[in-house]
């Protein structure tokens, strides 16, 4: 493991923790904005996005920034942060408690680490490639489901399906909850860690959205032990579907969509 790795966990880990106290503060008390894509934002959205972004020019100032509510700062020392201070900003906004703050940590464009954290349970989800997934100190790993008809299956959202899926996409989600145990919405950053920490089996999206929403699980998810791909197999990437659970539950759920 790289030296440096137990400082940027540690980091990572401070940050995401008091940008969520920050949200906290905000929450069932902030008035919710439109921006010009249609998407929510509230004032817990832009305080805690400053605050991060402050934290991280105090501590790594070569270090690029990119963040949901306007964040840019190209970088100068070949590393990025990727902020998502409220993941779940319809939840947020609704008073329901089941949002994230999200921060991710690029090396010459490719994430080291990752960190998701829960303002409302006070769990803090961190990982970096090589040094394993962490779920506050105590190691995070995927359940062991080997079968759909076992299978807890969380998406983000049904009208999601609705208004990114095509048809075969909405066939191979009614396949997936037909053969599965049982499927909620408890998604967004709540329902990959979910996947990650073994208390649901699979995730399933028709998009994942910008870099901010899935950038910080590509480390946590592998260190974990989950395959994230798309629904055939293909890399994650802006807007793509996606596909998260144990290996051998993948490919199972795979089938729903080939």
């Amino acid at each position: 493991m790289r030296p440096d790795l137990d400082g940027l966990l540690d980091f990572a880990a401070r940050t995401v923790a008091r940008a969520g106290e920050i949200t906290y503060e905000l929450f069932c008390n902030s008035a919710v904005e439109y921006k010009g894509d249609g998407s929510e934002v509230t004032a817990a959205d832009r305080a805690a996005e400053a605050y991060i972004h402050s934290a991280i020019q105090e501590a790594f100032p070569e270090d690029g920034v990119l963040g949901e509510e306007g964040a840019d700062l190209p970088s100068r020392s070949g590393r990025r942060w990727v902020v998502d201070p409220v993941d779940g900003t319809r939840s947020f906004a609704a008073g329901v408690p089941l949002y994230t703050v999200l921060l991710a940590l690029e090396e010459n464009g490719v994430p080291l680490v990752g960190c998701c954290h829960v303002p409302a349970t006070g769990e803090t989800l961190v990982a970096a490639t090589g040094a394993g997934a962490w779920l506050n100190g105590s190691p995070a790993r995927v359940s062991g489901c080997e079968t759909l008809q076992e299978a807890r299956v969380v998406t983000s959202g049904f009208e999601y399906w609705r208004d990114y899926g095509d048809a075969a996409m909405r066939t191979g989600w009614d396949q997936l909850v037909s053969r599965s145990r049982w499927a909620r919405t408890w998604g967004d950053g709540f329902g990959y860690l979910l996947v990650a920490t073994g208390r649901v089996d699979l995730l399933a999206d028709p998009i994942t959205g910008n870099p901010w929403d899935f950038t910080p699980f590509l480390p946590i998810l592998q260190e974990a032990g989950a395959r994230f791909t798309t629904f055939d197999g293909q890399p994650i990437s802006a807007w793509s579907t996606a596909l998260a659970a144990n290996p051998r539950l993948h490919a199972a759920a795979a089938e729903c969509w080939a």
